[in-house]
């Protein structure tokens, strides 16, 4: 192989060829695929920063929701409570009403039915007396009722 002026020449062309190419297009072509990486590097950094965040927020927010939830629950437990004893209270009051006005009701037909058996006894005279003019055809005074019969078979409890 003979390395003549032609080959020194081709040489040169090259080197020329290469760098004009370098110049005009590889290095063009460089800066645009090096920017775009830039720009994909920073968005997926941006990314994943974003995506931390969110994560940051969706665990504060269920948190927050929790502690309401919680909240919410004990806020509930004690209104309940609080209806429950009233419950209680109302159903209490209403017993004892109920009971003071049986009470009163019993001690009401007790005094009723006293004065009816009182009356019962004054007029059990008469009657006898009418009885007595009846039959004999006379007005006679019964007397001498005894009075503690009389009373053992008012007051008596009523056998059943």
């Amino acid at each position: 192989m003979e390395f003549n002026g032609t080959f020194f020449a081709a040489i040169i062309s090259f080197l020329a060829f290469v760098f004009i190419m370098n110049k005009m297009l590889y290095e063009p072509v460089r800066k645009i695929v090096n920017a775009r990486n830039n720009f994909i590097d920073e968005n997926y950094g941006l990314a994943n920063k974003n995506n931390s965040k969110a994560d940051e927020l969706s665990k504060e927010r269920d948190e927050k929701l929790a502690e309401s939830k919680e909240n919410a629950r004990g806020k509930y437990n004690e209104i309940l409570t609080g209806f429950k004893n009233r419950r209680t209270e109302i159903v209490q009051d209403a017993q004892n009403k109920s009971h003071e006005e049986l009470e009163q009701a019993y001690s009401n037909l007790n005094n009723v039915s006293n004065e009816a058996k009182e009356n019962l006894k004054w007029k059990m005279t008469d009657l006898a007396n009418d009885i007595v003019e009846k039959v004999l055809g006379y007005r006679s005074n019964v007397q001498g009722f005894n009075n503690d019969k009389i009373n053992e078979i008012l007051y008596s409890e009523v056998k059943k």
